[in-house]
């Protein structure tokens, strides 16, 4: 009975939230489209999301706009839960915190892009923390972060190499991000945990797998900072299976070791580095929409909701990335969380 009271409000919310969203007919449309400004106007005559935005003629300030849409959308939810519930609520809004760091980091690692930055801010235009300019440094603003939950797991590694300096950082930040939300859901029914389990410890899993990945392609680390930076609390990858998949010996074993998971997916097909993102995306994608149809008074609806969201802002901003490289129709479809035929790449 008292999940019935927690999730009947919130779950007619999401239910009208969702009723709003893009359908098949409005993605091949949009696919249609030659540049940001036609997409931004159809957005306008045929979705409620197309009303916080204005014409642009530069997909970085429509995408700007389609983040601060989110954010209002996952904002409205935090009103209809108590207790942990809202906690949890309040934790998903740090992807927008972190997601502004990231961009100062950015900024500060490659010494360019200044005079714009705060212009391109989710959430944080009016910190002081934020105020950037070129005589700013990396442990300058880090050592301004000193007062909050971030400056801990950046300031181990403001002494790093230029090369591997964001990697560490960006890779801390999230790790943060999503035990933070594991932790607080520990307080949940188990109802709740199962839901939690199904969709936030499936996405933990593809994370460190594809983290895990491309720290020994690319960057060559060593087992011990692979486990390190590893986020506990997945689904099926437990503390055990990701140490052993950290201690491979090359990359092909690391491979061969998911091939055998039910996240093969990732490397069974073609083009793995393009496409690998936008693989995890699509599995949770439908995983989502399968949890979102039961309609339960669990967190289900509330946590697919949320993935389906994610989606309807990937798919709405890749399809404004296209029009930048005068990408085909079947091409762009290929970028997509969602699947149309022909694009199952």
């Amino acid at each position: 009975m008292r999940s019935i009271v927690r999730f009947s409000a919130v779950n007619a919310k999401i239910d009208k939230m969702y009723s709003n969203f893009l359908d098949d007919t409005d993605y091949i449309n949009l696919a249609h489209l030659d540049n940001v400004n036609e997409i931004v106007n159809y957005l306008k005559d045929n979705s409620e999301i197309g009303e916080l935005l204005i014409p642009h003629n530069r997909t970085d300030e429509a995408e700007l706009s389609l983040q601060k849409y989110k954010l209002t959308q996952i904002r409205k939810l935090s009103h209809y839960l108590t207790d942990d519930y809202k906690k949890y609520i309040n934790a998903l809004l740090l992807e927008f915190e972190i997601a502004d760091i990231k961009k100062v980091l950015r900024v500060l690692q490659r010494n360019q892009g200044y005079e714009d930055l705060s212009s391109k801010f989710v959430i944080m235009n009016n910190d002081p923390n934020f105020k950037i300019d070129s005589s700013t440094d990396i442990p300058t603003f880090i050592n301004s972060l000193k007062n909050t939950k971030y400056y801990r797991v950046l300031q181990s590694y403001q002494e790093e190499e230029n090369d591997v300096i964001l990697f560490y950082m960006e890779m801390n930040l999230d790790r943060l991000y999503y035990s933070n939300l594991v932790n607080i859901s520990k307080g949940f029914a188990n109802d709740d945990k199962i839901a939690v389990k199904n969709i936030l410890g499936k996405k933990i899993d593809l994370l460190n797998i594809i983290w895990i990945y491309r720290g020994l392609k690319y960057y060559k680390l060593l087992p011990e900072e692979l486990i390190n930076f590893c986020i506990f609390g997945g689904c099926n990858l437990k503390y055990d299976d990701l140490r052993e998949l950290c201690y491979s010996e090359n990359l092909d074993e690391f491979v061969n070791k998911i091939l055998n998971t039910e996240y093969k997916f990732l490397f069974d097909a073609t083009n793995t580095d393009i496409y690998m993102d936008r693989r995890s995306n699509r599995y949770l994608y439908y995983i989502a929409k399968k949890e979102f149809s039961k309609s339960t008074f669990t967190m289900g609806k509330l946590l697919s909701y949320i993935v389906l969201l994610d989606a309807e802002i990937k798919d709405i901003s890749a399809i404004m990335e296209t029009t930048r490289f005068n990408i085909s129709f079947e091409e762009t479809l290929k970028y997509l969380v969602r699947s149309y035929k022909g694009s199952e790449i």
